[in-house]
């Protein structure tokens, strides 16, 4: 008996207990993602060493803070949350709050946690390998997710290795603009946009994409070659400021017809015929007004 309810001991002729069928949510979880391998007579051959649970990485990146997300993903209401969708680690990294995140979750009770391994650091040179960790992958790791402030360089990261991703919008930073990105992302179907407050239902919907695009059966990671191709380098900046800032966009363009502008008019004015030169009008130079022309804004 384990915590007051009987666990499922697996015979060679099905399972059996001492009192009640009931098993914990967990173990049932866990018996769900073990993978069962038969002979060709039909009976069972094997069992295969069950996957390990889903990871979490929330991220706030190495240069502001990001109170709010830490204090919310530090609550038993969120750790319950992961393990209804068979969660049992996360991964925080907290930058600057990593003191006050640490307070937290030490005084989370055990039934606080619901099972859920809670670590956590300020900063780190490994980001990759945690992002990886919540890349799903057939027969080594069912798929989790990252919880990330607006970052480009997090962001980019993270598609790139194709990891489940939630974006939460840190509201203090440059007008808001990570808001923009988190929104464009969602449409684009390539994020879920998380608010603060209702963190919850945005694993809800992680546990939905997973599921209908086969998240946990994908192949191993491959790094793309390098250099990457032409075609590929555009940047997830680039994309950025192209969608998020068309402020910027606009005054980059009006740049660049001005200039092209300008080479226009040096060609028609080298293809004009030199005065006196006999095959045609002469051309007129007034250094003064030329230069005006040239004085585009």
């Amino acid at each position: 008996m384990v915590n007051g309810v009987n666990e499922v001991e697996g015979g060679g002729d099905g399972a059996s207990s001492s009192g009640s069928d009931t098993v914990t949510a967990a173990r049932a979880r866990m018996l769900k993602r073990q993978r069962i391998d038969f002979s060709d007579d039909g009976s069972q051959a094997h069992q295969t060493t069950a996957l390990p649970g889903r990871r979490c990485f929330v991220t706030v990146g190495a240069t502001a803070g990001f109170r709010s997300l830490l204090e919310e993903v530090s609550t038993a209401g969120f750790l319950q949350g992961l393990a209804a969708h068979g969660y049992t680690i996360l991964d925080v990294q907290c930058g600057p709050d990593h003191a006050a995140f640490q307070s937290r979750v030490a005084a989370l009770s055990d039934e606080d946690r619901h099972g859920v391994s809670v670590r956590s650091f300020g900063y780190t040179g490994e980001m990759n390998a945690y992002i990886l960790d919540c890349r799903g992958e057939e027969n080594v790791r069912p798929a989790g997710c990252v919880i990330s402030h607006g970052g480009t360089g997090t962001i980019g990261e993270v598609l790139g290795v194709g990891a489940p991703l939630i974006v939460v919008a840190n509201p203090t930073l440059m007008d808001n603009h990570q808001l923009e990105l988190a929104e464009s992302l969602e449409e684009r179907g390539l994020a879920v946009h998380g608010h603060i407050g209702t963190l919850v239902s945005a694993i809800d919907r992680i546990a939905e994409r997973i599921t209908q695009g086969t998240l946990d059966a994908l192949p191993p990671y491959s790094p793309p070659p390098f250099p990457v191709a032409a075609a590929d380098r555009v940047t997830l900046f680039d994309w950025m400021v192209l969608t998020c800032y068309p402020d910027q966009l606009a005054a980059q363009t009006h740049l660049s017809n001005l200039g092209m502008a300008e080479a226009d008019f040096a060609n028609e004015q080298q293809q004009l015929p030199v005065a006196g030169n006999g095959n045609g009008p002469a051309l007129a130079v007034n250094n003064q007004e030329n230069n005006g022309m040239l004085q585009l804004d």
